[in-house]
């Protein structure tokens, strides 16, 4: 008994050192900021006022007022003649902008504001909002005491806290469903702001477009209505009264993708549109060139004659300055590349700066420019003059795009320090754990995986604190803090206990003693299994293979299955003629194979679900057989009055999605379905409570229960209660499901049994039944499943096709632990469920199914001591091999755009693993006795 718990407890300290490992490893892969080793400060704040010795004059802001118009996920194909026709038809100029990744909200307005490139990593502080700038146009226009609005997204006021004069913000940005109100309130703010003429900058921010792409998608007809809703509010700009001399730009964030979320790289997300209006459109001339999003920044800093930000690497977009005169325009393009030849000088060094040929180009332009401040101040306009200046200003836009390209790719940092002890820790934990399952009879005997050394412990402490203390002063490790220093210290020690226990484990069964025998492994592993898996880890070094990921999970599925099909059906047909002499074969081969008819159905059901998308046109009937069949499937795991609370909660479940119109349902006027939704919701819950209620009731003994109760087996209390939990968590998914999806519920639940069925006759057919040979089947056909059904769901290694929507079923404000919950158990349902059933089933399983009576270990004694280990580790096998693959790819092209998204996803599968698993091994050790 406790050899068992023993090894639920290791698990849990292996996947914790996993998880701790893959934190440090992505802190230096993905630095907060990218300025940490730079010293901004020797960079000049104030805009240059000589050349060569001659008197600069930086040019006065041009209009009276600035509008920034920013319409969150407006993708460039959305403003047409017939969707936005004031929008398209005003416009001085239209021009388009690249949006870097990651394509969210915060790290775009960060781009816009500051004029630099964000970190991958500010993906997932989009959501939280923890940074806060200190230097960008808005710092400058407050030091110049301009007025500055704001109205919309609260996401501005996180990152400027003090800098808006006048705000309004938005403070349910993230309530996805919300597509008509909140943008209403901007507008209703805005009428009263254009009635006020003190304002130098108002910003607009909205973001009921970006919902409704979430929720419905790019092809809803609520975007036509949206769109429309965005032309007149810039038409009631154009039109008002006090606007004379003014610059009203509109643009996006970010683009939104086809499926309706964003954070990819699809040119759909990374292109927006950029228009311009003005009350005198002569003075623009029409171009379709695009440019870097971060160009904005520097253009907009001459437009309102204030300094560019420090930070900023962008640009000018010379279309955005053609009112201003030919000398504004020069000392422009000469403020934009003495700004960044400053940074190169603090960022590459002088001498390397000196000797490159963007420097020589900046000399001659230089030169040309102070040879046309005479002309340009007295309006020369001679053929000479022009060719001067047009050569200045190629020599200047030269300057500015070649620096501000190597300034991006040096943006580029990785902290080696976290990033060895991240790998260090992942690699010899995954390591550690897989050694103690497969030589499992051996782990704590010869390889001492499991016992505790403290002279090792000594040594790896001394060791730990001197590879520290190295690597703090050769600046291999950037910490801010001692405390961050000596924390440094724990996981750096563990690693290196770690790895030198894996170490000897490896010397002991590559080379054993002369007098001892070679160690074999406890468990056996089959050759088709290994080899799948192998093809599947060493696919990760591909990006086209990672971007295109469910296509080998579905043919590594279905093969895998189709094989041990047809093995398991010559072993059988083989066994039974050998008994019958050689007779009857052809009727021996058709009993054999209508006993498979099942798995064969199986794969035909597999086969469908790859093209759930194309099934619309029957959704309705498709979700209400759905319904009906995953009810059938889940009565084996509940009592009879459970079984009614679920039926009751399916039925609720259609009728919430009927009333919102995505399945056929009965018609009722708006005001009513209002009414109801609500207390459809509440009925649904109850019913999931009542159904979590009798399930603890019946397992749990009661003081008042008699001897009966006491005298039931401890082993039906565990498995009630975790047949309780399964049950009411895929009640939830139901609810939370797309309606083309449901039907994967109850089909997740019959691929799992089948293949459980196939395993077991798998395993009894063979010469020499082994138990571990048919758990280990078991173990690797789940997390196949789990995968396949995880990619038939919709997701993929791209952000942009994170579903949103769950996570507000029933929400009528943003919370974002109740968000984040439902996304991740809709998004992770497959990989929850698959392995919550796999413990389930093997406490139920009886060998008698299969002919064998196998008494001591009990089957399910293998819940703690194989399964729940051996899953752990073919779980964190791929995530340690990938995180290595991360730092051999690191300066690939895809790098940010394939394969960082990839290890986010995988570094989040391991954390639901863990608090799924961590949930599981609670109710192990409050009910210790019954395995």
């Amino acid at each position: 008994m406790e050899e068992h718990r023993s090894r639920l407890a290791y698990t849990f300290y292996m996947l914790t050192l996993f998880l701790c490992g893959a934190v440090l490893f992505l802190i230096g892969f993905f630095p907060a900021s990218y300025s940490v080793a730079e010293n901004e400060q020797s960079i000049p704040i104030d805009r240059p006022t000589t050349l060569h010795g001659e008197k600069l004059n930086p040019p006065p802001p041009n209009y009276q007022s600035f509008i920034l118009f920013l319409i969150d996920a407006f993708r460039n194909d959305f403003p047409s003649e017939n969707t936005m026709p004031a929008v398209y038809e005003r416009a001085c100029l239209k021009l388009s902008l690249h949006v870097d990744i990651p394509t969210v909200t915060m790290p775009r307005l960060k781009s816009i504001t500051t004029g630099t490139l964000s970190n991958f990593i500010d993906i997932a502080l989009n959501v939280g909002h923890t940074e806060q700038l200190d230097d960008s146009l808005l710092h400058r226009l407050k030091r110049r005491e301009a007025v500055v609005s704001f109205i919309g997204d609260h996401t501005w006021v996180h990152l400027f806290p003090s800098e808006f004069t006048r705000k309004v913000a938005n403070n349910d940005s993230f309530f996805v469903n919300d597509f008509y109100e909140g943008d209403q309130s901007v507008t209703n703010a805005l009428a009263e702001e254009l009635e006020k003429t003190d304002w130098k900058l108002l910003i607009l921010h909205y973001l009921g477009l970006d919902h409704i792409g979430h929720v419905e998608g790019n092809e809803s007809p609520r975007i036509k209505i949206k769109l429309k809703e965005m032309d007149d509010a810039v038409k009631k700009i154009l039109n008002h009264k006090h606007m004379d001399n003014y610059l009203l730009m509109l643009t996006g964030d970010h683009g939104m993708a086809d499926g309706g979320g964003h954070g990819g790289n699809t040119p759909a997300e990374t292109s927006v549109p950029l228009y311009l209006y003005s009350k005198n459109c002569s003075k623009y001339t029409s171009s379709t060139k695009r440019y870097n999003q971060i160009d904005l920044t520097p253009t907009l800093a001459v437009l309102l004659s204030v300094e560019i930000p420090t930070m900023s690497i962008g640009c000018l977009i010379p279309e955005m300055l053609q009112s201003l005169t030919l000398e504004e325009q020069m000392y422009a393009y000469f403020y934009n590349a003495h700004h960044l030849l400053n940074r190169a000088r603090v960022k590459f060094g002088h001498d390397r700066v000196r000797r490159s040929d963007y420097y020589h180009w900046y000399q001659n332009a230089t030169l040309l420019h102070k040879q046309l401040l005479t002309p340009l101040r007295v309006g020369d306009g001679t053929g000479a003059s022009n060719v001067h200046y047009q050569n200045a200003k190629l020599n200047y836009l030269r300057v500015a795009r070649e620096i501000s390209a190597q300034l991006s790719e040096s943006l580029v940092k990785f902290d080696y320090g976290f990033i060895a002890v991240g790998l260090t820790l992942t690699t010899a934990s995954t390591l550690h754990l897989l050694l103690s399952v497969l030589f499992l009879d051996l782990a704590s005997e010869k390889l001492r995986l499991h016992s505790f050394n403290v002279a090792q412990l000594l040594l790896s402490l001394v060791i730990g604190t001197l590879l520290n203390v190295a690597c703090h002063l050769l600046d291999i490790v950037l910490t801010s803090s001692l405390l961050y220093s000596l924390l440094l210290l724990l996981p750096i020690v563990a690693s290196i206990y770690l790895s030198i226990d894996v170490i000897q484990a490896l010397i002991k069964i590559a080379l054993p003693p002369l007098y001892a025998r070679r160690l074999k492994l406890s468990i056996p592993l089959p050759t088709p299994l290994l080899l799948c898996f192998a093809i599947r880890i060493f696919t990760l070094g591909s990006s086209s293979f990672i971007e295109f990921e469910y296509k080998t999970w579905y043919y590594l599925g279905n093969t895998l299955l189709l094989l041990t099909a047809f093995k398991t059906l010559r072993r059988r047909i083989t066994k039974a003629n050998v008994e019958l002499d050689g007779r009857h074969l052809h009727k021996i081969a058709s009993a054999c194979l209508w006993q498979q008819r099942k798995i064969f159905v199986v794969l035909l059901l597999l086969m469908l679900m790859r093209y759930l998308h194309r099934l619309s046109a029957i959704k309705s009937t498709l979700m209400l057989f759905s319904l009906i069949l995953f009810w059938a499937r889940l009565r084996k795991f509940t009592n009879t009055p459970q079984t009614v609370f679920n039926g009751i909660a399916f039925l609720l479940v259609y009728c919430f999605r009927g009333l919102n119109g995505q399945v056929k349902f009965v018609e009722l006027p708006s005001h009513m379905v209002s009414r109801i939704l609500l207390p459809v919701l509440v009925l649904f819950w109850c019913c999931v409570a009542l159904v979590f209620v009798l399930g603890y009731r019946t397992a749990l003994p009661q003081q008042n229960s008699g001897q009966s109760l006491l005298d039931e087996r401890p082993k039906s209390n565990l498995l009630k209660l975790l047949q309780t939990n399964m049950t009411c968590s895929l009640i939830l998914v139901a609810l939370l499901y797309k309606v083309q999806n449901v039907v994967l519920l109850p089909t997740l639940l019959i691929t799992l049994d089948e293949t459980y069925k196939l395993c077991d006759a798998y395993g009894s057919t063979a010469r020499k039944f082994s138990v571990r040979v048919v758990h280990v089947y078991k173990i690797i056909m789940t997390i196949v499943v789990a995968r396949m059904f995880y990619f038939y769901q919709g997701n993929s290694n791209s952000l942009s096709t994170i579903d949103l929507n769950p996570g507000y079923m029933g929400q009528t404000s943003y919370n974002p632990s109740i968000v984040a919950f439902f996304v991740t158990l809709n998004t992770y349902s497959a990989e929850i469920h698959s392995f919550l059933y796999l413990i389930v089933h093997t406490l139920r399983a009886d060998l008698r199914s299969v002919g064998i009576i196998q008494l001591q270990p009990p089957y399910a004694r293998a819940v703690d001591t194989l399964v729940v280990p051996l899953y752990a580790a073919l779980v964190l096998l791929p995530v340690a091999f990938y995180l290595c693959l991360m730092l051999v790819f690191r300066y690939h092209l895809f790098i940010y755009s394939v394969f960082s998204p990839k290890v986010l996803y995988d570094c989040y599968t391991v954390l639901v693993f863990y608090l799924v698993f961590l949930s599981t091994s609670l109710y192990f050790k409050l009910f210790k006795h019954d395995a």
